[in-house]
């Protein structure tokens, strides 16, 4: 009996000690066990908030697809590869019609003109009338070989700015030995003038035209739209040679200077002071006056311009003028050969102004009399070479 009693005093002390540590834990060991029992979820969601403080909790990354397995380079069998290519063969005709004093006639049509290839005539594709800026290029001899001439080229040169318009182009290169650009393409007045005040007293006798011409005949070959070169021209001047032409020691011979005058777009309208100087020359100039304006006359005509060669300085303002009206008045034409051929030969040129039925145009004025009229255009052109 007294064993029992002993055994349930000793459980009711164990208890006793059991139930005591269970209740005597700090707040702080509550806490920290709290945080252990917590799920593991929460680490991915951030940290937790404490009291009072705000915590942004990041988003959840999107997961991120697997990259796909690199492909090797697909081959390309070359014959089955498209490609566009466009060829033109485009062949431009710049035709000035005028009366016999040299005026524009404006009032002709599309059907008014046949252009021949060789003799074969072609179907023209573009027309176009309307009156555009011209960009001009002055070439002036600036040699001491004719001071007559100097000074009337000067003169001239000035005086043809008055008959360019605002929205036109012009350079000013001058030419000895060597052609010098005095400016390039302004549409500044001042500019030119500046540049032509330049010219007062030259350096050598020599005047190499045809080297001249064929260089500013190739800076300007890339230049669109309505282009003129006009060179001012002397002659006759006294070297250790003698009398000479128009040209004197230029590496370009004549026949070549003609070639590149067939070849080129750009129209040349010389003016010379041969016929003035030759006029107050009690000598004359004889064969060198005659040959000199023989080869202006063909290298305008071959470039589809037009030479002019005044006896007084009078005729010189209405000459600039009638030039600047011819340029702004231009039918410009455009046909591609029906000889597709590129054979890099020249192909001659011909254009016929015709009525509706393909006669020859009979064009009158108002009081219905017949006009005589001149037809220029370039002589031909050669075919580009594959």
């Amino acid at each position: 009996m007294a064993v029992k009693r002993a055994h349930w005093a000793f459980a009711l002390i164990l208890a006793f000690a059991l139930a005591s540590a269970g209740g005597c834990q700090t707040p702080g060991d509550q806490q920290q066990q709290g945080q252990q029992q917590q799920p593991a979820a929460s680490q991915d969601n951030g940290p937790a908030a404490q009291p009072g403080e705000t915590v942004l909790i990041p988003k959840k990354k999107a997961d991120q697809p697997a990259p796909e397995p690199e492909k090797k380079p697909e081959r390309i069998n070359p014959k089955d590869v498209f490609t566009i290519a466009t060829t033109t063969n485009l062949v431009n005709v710049d035709v000035l019609v005028t009366d016999k004093d040299g005026s524009p006639i404006s009032t002709l049509t599309k059907q008014n003109f046949k252009v021949l290839d060789d003799g074969v005539q072609q179907t023209v594709s573009n027309f176009g009338t309307a009156a555009a800026p011209i960009t001009v290029c002055l070439l002036i001899e600036f040699s001491s070989r004719s001071w007559a001439h100097l000074y009337l080229a000067l003169q001239d040169a000035y005086q043809f700015l008055g008959f360019i318009q605002p929205q036109d182009w012009v350079a000013v290169v001058e030419y000895d030995m060597k052609p010098h650009i005095l400016t390039d393409f302004t549409q500044d007045r001042g500019t030119v003038r500046a540049a032509l005040d330049t010219l007062r007293i030259p350096g050598f006798e020599e005047a190499n035209f045809f080297d001249a011409l064929s260089y500013t005949i190739d800076r300007m070959k890339d230049i669109p739209g309505r282009k003129a070169i006009i060179p001012i021209v002397g002659g006759q001047g006294n070297t250790m040679l003698g009398l000479q032409g128009i040209d004197t020691f230029s590496k370009i011979t004549y026949g070549d200077m003609l070639k590149i005058a067939k070849a080129s777009d750009t129209p040349i309208y010389p003016i010379t002071t041969l016929e003035y100087i030759d006029v107050r020359n009690p000598r004359g100039g004889g064969m060198n006056t005659v040959q000199g304006e023989t080869e202006l006359k063909y290298i305008a005509q071959y470039s589809g311009g037009q030479a002019y060669f005044p006896r007084f300085e009078a005729e010189i303002p209405s000459e600039y003028q009638q030039i600047a009206q011819q340029l702004r008045t231009q039918y410009s034409l455009g046909f591609i050969p029906s000889n597709p051929e590129k054979d890099g030969k020249y192909h001659k040129l011909r254009v016929e102004l015709v009525d509706s039925d393909g006669s020859p145009l009979k064009i009158v004025n108002e009081k219905g009399k017949a006009v005589k009229y001149r037809l220029s255009a370039r002589d031909g052109y050669y075919a580009p070479k594959s």
